[in-house]
Parts: C-alpha cells; sequence; structure tokens
C-alpha cells in the first residue's frame, strides 16, 4: 500500500514521443490526462498540472509539476488520484467516493466532480456522522461484505461550502484571491471515523432537478455502470484486471444496496437533507443484502 513520493524541479510539459494507450476527458470532452507506459511502470501526465512517473519495482513516484502549479495541488492528485490507482491495480479497489458512518454503517457518496460529494461528507460529518474519506472509498472484502477503510482524516471545501457547513464567515471576494477548494482537517466539529465500518448502502448524486430528497433504487445493472464510472483503473488494456475489476464491481452491486439521490443544492436546507439521508439509511433492511 505504501509508495513514495519524489519531487522534480516544475518545468513544461513537451509532448511526448509515444501516443498514450489510455486518456481520461473533461466534460467538455477535452483531454485531461494521459497514461503512457513506461519501462518499470507508468507514466501519467495531467495536463497542465503536473506528469508522475511511476516505478512499480521501486513503489516509488516521481511528480514534476508544471510551471506555477501550487505543490500542494499536485500532492492532492497524488493523494486522490494517483495512489488509488495505484491501490486498484494493487489488488484494493478504490471508488471516486466520499463516504460517512450512520449507526456503525458506511455509506458513500458517488458523483461526477462538482455534485457535492465534498460538501455532504462535511455537512454529514458536522452533524455527528463521522466520515471516513472524502474522496477515495478503499474497499477490503471480509467474507460476503464489504468494508470500507479511513483514508485522509481532512476534507477539501470550496470556501462557500467551508462557511456554510461549519457555520464561519465568508470571506471578503477580494480576498479569496483564486477560488479553490482548500484542505479542512478533521476536529471536534468535523469528526473522523478511524475504524473501518461495513458498507450498508451508495449513494449516486444526480444533477439536481427535486425541491426536496428524492431516492430511487438502481436496478443491477445501473448500479455496476454508476460503479465502473466513479471507480479507479490503472491499466484498462490490462485484460486480467479489467476481468477482475469488473467481476468485482459486479460483486459488489449485487452485495450493496445503490440509489441515485437527488436533493436541492441550497446550503439553507443542508439539515432537511441530512435528516433525510439518515432516515433513508436507517430504513435500508440489512436482512436483504447477500452474505449479511
Amino acid at each position: 500500500m505504501t509508495y513514495t513520493l519524489v519531487w522534480r524541479p516544475a518545468q513544461e510539459q513537451e509532448p511526448l514521443a509515444d501516443e498514450p494507450f489510455d486518456v481520461w476527458r473533461s466534460y467538455d470532452g477535452d483531454v485531461s490526462t494521459m497514461f503512457h507506459r513506461a519501462a518499470d511502470g507508468f507514466y501519467v501526465r495531467f495536463v497542465d498540472c503536473g506528469d508522475y512517473i511511476i516505478d512499480l519495482p521501486a513503489r516509488q513516484v516521481t511528480c514534476i509539476p508544471a510551471p506555477d502549479v501550487p505543490d500542494d495541488y499536485c500532492d492532492n492528485i497524488f493523494s486522490n488520484q494517483i495512489l488509488p490507482l495505484l491501490w486498484t491495480y494493487d489488488g484494493v479497489p478504490v471508488l471516486h467516493a466520499s463516504c460517512v458512518v450512520i449507526d456503525g454503517g458506511a455509506y458513500g457518496f458517488l458523483g461526477q466532480s462538482g455534485r457535492g460529494k465534498s460538501t455532504m461528507a462535511a455537512a454529514m460529518a458536522h452533524a455527528g456522522y463521522a466520515f471516513l474519506t472524502d474522496d477515495g472509498l478503499l474497499l477490503e472484502r471480509d467474507g460476503g461484505e464489504f468494508l470500507v477503510r479511513p483514508y485522509l482524516a481532512s476534507i477539501r471545501l470550496l470556501p462557500d461550502s467551508e462557511c456554510a457547513v461549519l457555520g464561519i464567515e465568508m470571506p471578503d471576494r477580494d480576498e479569496l484571491g483564486l477560488v479553490s477548494k482548500v484542505r479542512v482537517p478533521s476536529s471536534a466539529v468535523l469528526p473522523h471515523a478511524d475504524d473501518c465500518a461495513p458498507l450498508r448502502g451508495i449513494y449516486v448524486l444526480e444533477e439536481p432537478a427535486s425541491d426536496e430528497p428524492v431516492f430511487r433504487p438502481l436496478g443491477h445493472a445501473a448500479a455496476i455502470d454508476a460503479l465502473l464510472q466513479h471507480s479507479f483503473l490503472l491499466d484498462s488494456k490490462d485484460k486480467g484486471r479489467v476481468r477482475k475489476h469488473f467481476g468485482l464491481m459486479a460483486t459488489l452491486a449485487e452485495s450493496c444496496p445503490m440509489y441515485a439521490l437527488d436533493y436541492p443544492r441550497d446550503f439553507a436546507r443542508l439539515d432537511n437533507t441530512i435528516e433525510a439521508i439518515a432516515e433513508h439509511a436507517r430504513s435500508i433492511p440489512h436482512a436483504t443484502r447477500k452474505g449479511a
């Protein structure tokens, strides 16, 4: 599970000699991340952010930031993108999700960037439901169920979310400068769970359309599709690993109840949304879970 991060000086991202074997695209269709093979592993380029050279035998990742990209931004890519990719490669599946604990069970929140996963985790933690992770849900098989491992004891929030959730005053816009997420450490008012918890449910955050929280059960095929869209896979051309990954996501979709969740993105109504989620989570009958 351990990989060492090594830093090199920032430099311009020159074109690479070989074509990527895989790419990630933004919602606008632009290439955001390129995956190349290297002698001892992989070369992953986050366009305009930084390059990450993965040495698998040495279990080392070398980061070459792009000019003017802050170190903490590159470090966040390492923590929330590179490490989950490597852990999945090593056999520890990771979902791109936040997760909180309700009555001893873990409940995850999947969704595209900007759908509110971090804000939801922070709001629920502030309401007393400790968060296990903000971004990177690590799974562990335990007999017939899945456990969620605790990950980083901090949540990355935009200033307006941080102020709304924690009840602090919003800084002046002139003082904010470039508005980006900041890492808010766990605390007495933002508790982090230190122990594994059994995964009891997953909510897929939808594009907001409803004026109140609406929960819609996902069928098996839709659940698998959501898990595949929001999980990490380093080598999409490795047929053995792809087959194993798909089988694991299918098993997860079968064993864990999954729901599409639509709710109003209104800070003033967060308390009502939290209550609705907690009530719904408690209504999921444990006896229906395979392996329970």
